[in-house]
Order: structure tokens, then C-alpha cells, then sequence
């Protein structure tokens, strides 16, 4: 894996980010919020996971759910060797990256200071009904394979198996999420077509920790052209600074 580390010279905290699938470590929303942590003093970490279109080995349509989660476990434990680790950590996460993160979270309850999730996706089956992926299901399953054109990185052509969406049954955060202990921000735009907001909703109400959701208006499911903006800006340094007092 390819991994990116920031390190900031007496370091407050550390912050590890994680893309979704057919994501990467420089999508826009992710390098925003690294700067943001930065200059309240987090180390941040950024990395490729393996299977995506990033820099980390493996080819996109191999990726599955199992494996990129075992990549943030891979990326912990090996910062767990380098100086600037430390524990409580935070866990930043976009798409399916903020599923894994949460599943993290429900498993290493001790490591975790807190969470953002970035219009997380909840479940396998409710993904299965996002407005981008209901009209061409029938398609992939019979084709056994989705090929189209990235929106974030244009050029970059995508191919993902269906396998991945019959894994995807497997997995469902309203199932366990109600385990995690440490606060949670959700952020949502209000047109996300790939998690819908009564999806998102669904989850926060599963949260029983501390928690907060701000949906950002007319923001779709990456915040494209949100990402820098002042008010995302406001949300995620005042939550830094609310946990860096707890």
C-alpha cells in the first residue's frame, strides 16, 4: 500500500483517513479535511487502498469490503511501529470508507478518540438502492462486471465485479453500530444519490455515543465543490477542537 504521512512537530493527535470504493488519497474532500486537522496539530495519514484506482497494488474490479477493511487494519498496525503513533486515535472515512470505520470503531472501542463519516454508506442492501446503482444493476449482474468513467477523476475508467455488490449483503452498520462509544460526526449532502438521507438517517439514530449530523445543502455524495468551503471548514475545526477539550 501507498501511504501518505503528514507529521506535525508536537503533534496533538492523529487522524487516519480512508477513501471509498473506486476512491483515492487525494480526492478532494479527504485533503481538506487532513489541512483542517493539521492545523489543530493532527498527524494525518493518508493511504491507497489495495484494489482501487489509486497507487496501492491490485486492480479495481478485484476490490471487495473484507479486504479494504483489512487495509485500515494493516495501516494501524504498522503505525503502531512509527514515533508519531498514538492512542486515542481519530478515523476520518468517505463512502465505504466510513463503513469500514465504524466497523473499526466497533471492534477497537480503547483506540478510537472519534469519528467522521462522510456519507457513509450503511449497509450492502440499502446501497443496492441508490439512484446510481438501482438502474444499472440488472445490467452488471448479467454483464458480471460495471464499467464507467470516474465523476472525480475524469478519464479514469472503473471496472468492478459484481461480486462486490453480492458480498455487500453481507455487511450492515444499523446492525452493530450501536457498540461504538466514541463521539460521531455525520456530514451528508442533502442530494446524495448514493446514500440516501433517510439511509443516513437510519444510522444516526442507531448511534447511541455522542453525536452530530450536519447536512451540507446541495451538497452531493462527494461535497464536490463543498470541500473547501468555509462552512464544512467550521464544522469539522469546531468538532476537532469540542474533542481535543474532552
Amino acid at each position: 500500500m501507498v501511504v501518505v504521512i503528514e507529521e506535525i512537530k508536537d503533534q496533538k493527535g492523529l487522524v487516519f483517513l480512508m477513501h471509498g470504493i473506486s476512491g483515492f488519497k487525494e480526492h478532494p474532500l479527504l485533503e481538506e479535511t487532513a489541512k483542517i486537522f493539521n492545523k489543530s496539530g493532527f498527524t494525518a495519514v493518508k493511504f491507497d487502498t489495495t484494489n482501487s484506482i489509486g497507487e496501492s497494488d491490485g486492480k479495481m474490479e478485484d476490490g471487495t469490503i473484507a479486504g479494504y477493511y483489512e487495509d485500515l487494519e494493516d495501516i494501524t498496525e504498522w503505525s503502531k511501529t512509527q514515533k508519531w503513533y498514538q492512542e486515542p486515535f481519530s478515523l476520518v472515512g468517505h463512502s465505504w470508507g466510513g463503513y469500514c470505520i465504524a466497523n473499526y470503531a466497533t471492534n477497537n472501542q480503547n483506540k478510537i478518540k472519534n469519528l467522521i463519516l462522510f456519507s457513509s454508506v450503511v449497509s450492502g442492501k440499502l446501497y443496492q438502492e441508490n439512484d446510481d446503482i438501482r438502474p444499472v444493476l440488472k445490467e452488471w449482474k448479467e454483464k458480471g462486471i460495471r464499467i464507467w468513467e470516474s465523476s472525480s477523476s475524469p478519464g479514469v475508467i472503473k471496472r468492478l465485479k459484481y461480486t462486490f455488490i453480492e458480498d455487500g449483503l453481507n455487511y450492515d452498520l444499523l446492525k452493530i453500530v450501536d457498540k461504538i462509544k466514541c463521539p460521531v460526526l455525520m456530514i451528508a449532502g442533502n442530494k446524495d444519490r448514493t446514500v440516501h438521507m433517510e439511509y443516513q438517517k437510519m444510522l444516526f439514530d442507531k448511534i447511541n455515543s455522542q453525536k452530530q449530523f450536519y447536512i451540507i445543502k446541495d451538497g452531493d455524495h462527494n461535497l464536490k465543490g463543498k470541500e473547501n468551503s468555509q462552512e464544512l471548514f467550521d464544522v469539522i475545526n469546531n468538532w476537532i477542537v469540542f474533542n481535543l477539550k474532552q
